[in-house]
């Protein structure tokens, strides 16, 4: 934007804008990079602001600062997507816990080639999910039987 503007000089408000700065976080670094006061407004040259924003761009601690805010902003990202999932509550009642893949229950159905389960919400998924894994960590010879079609020794 300021490589298209035709003007010599920017003013105060115009960094304010350009930058989402306030009055005096935009006056400091107008200062910072060489601006001046004529009159009451306070001034820079457009080529000389361009030139310290380029200096700053090549410079090692503006990467390491980039670099900072995206391992931030991802991590944020993680934290909040981990965050919404520790809410959720899967139901378990206490006989999933020795389930075998004979005793699922309606609504799961293991083929060679195909798994299909019936849900009403994401909970009642998770819930049957996680019964699935319980009956595969007890039964895994009636897992394979069930998922391959082929007699499996256990």
């Amino acid at each position: 934007m300021l490589a298209d503007a035709r003007l010599p000089v920017i003013d105060r408000a115009v960094v304010e804008r350009l930058f989402g700065l306030g009055r005096r976080q935009a006056i400091e670094l107008m200062h910072r990079f060489g601006g001046y006061q004529a009159g009451r407004t306070f001034l820079i040259g457009r080529e000389q602001l361009i030139a310290q924003l380029d200096a700053m761009a090549t410079g090692s601690d503006y990467r390491q600062e980039v670099v900072r805010r995206e391992r931030l902003t991802a991590s944020i990202e993680r934290f909040q997507r981990t965050r919404q999932a520790q809410t959720v509550q899967i139901v378990a009642p206490p006989e999933v816990f020795g389930s075998r893949m004979d005793t699922l229950g309606p609504g799961v159905q293991l083929n060679p080639g195909k798994l299909e389960i019936e849900f009403v919400d994401p909970a009642d998924l998770l819930s049957k999910l996680f019964a699935l894994s319980q009956a595969i960590a007890n039964d895994y010879g009636g897992f394979e039987r069930a998922s391959t079609g082929l007699r499996c020794s256990a």
